[in-house]
């Protein structure tokens, strides 16, 4: 691994590791694999390898995924995605969750929401946005 050293005027030199350069895009997992990512949540692209290995920052840390489970997109999510639980999928999920819930696209907070809604605002970071239920997880 390599690492960049950057100064700024108000901080000393620190070295910057490759999951805090500019993300290459963002992917979340389509379907349930040999993964322990989270459905819905959108995580950025550190490095896509020729073996068919795509490298995404998960809370700051290099985790390799195969790029079969992968969507793939080049822009950071402006959305929330909206996530259906399989029912092989609720002994992983705590049981007073809804089967159905969004991810918000700043934060991957998961929250519930009412049937009718096209907008959410994330309880954690407050962010505002659509529902994305034409890209239902």
């Amino acid at each position: 691994m390599y690492h960049t050293t950057v100064t700024t005027p108000t901080s000393p030199s620190r070295p910057i590791t490759p999951t805090r350069l500019q993300a290459k895009g963002w992917a979340r997992v389509g379907r349930t694999g040999a993964h322990l990512l989270r459905r819905g949540a959108w995580y950025p692209v550190v490095r896509i390898s020729s073996s068919h290995i795509v490298v995404l920052d998960v809370n700051r840390r290099n985790v390799p995924v195969d790029r079969r489970f992968l969507e793939i997109r080049y822009h950071p999510p402006e959305r929330w995605s909206v996530v259906r639980c399989e029912p092989r999928e609720l002994q992983r999920v705590p049981r007073t969750f809804p089967l159905t819930y969004a991810v918000c696209p700043r934060c991957r907070h998961r929250q519930a929401f009412s049937a009718d809604a096209r907008e959410l605002t994330c309880d954690r970071c407050h962010n505002g946005a659509g529902l994305a239920w034409d890209e239902l997880s």
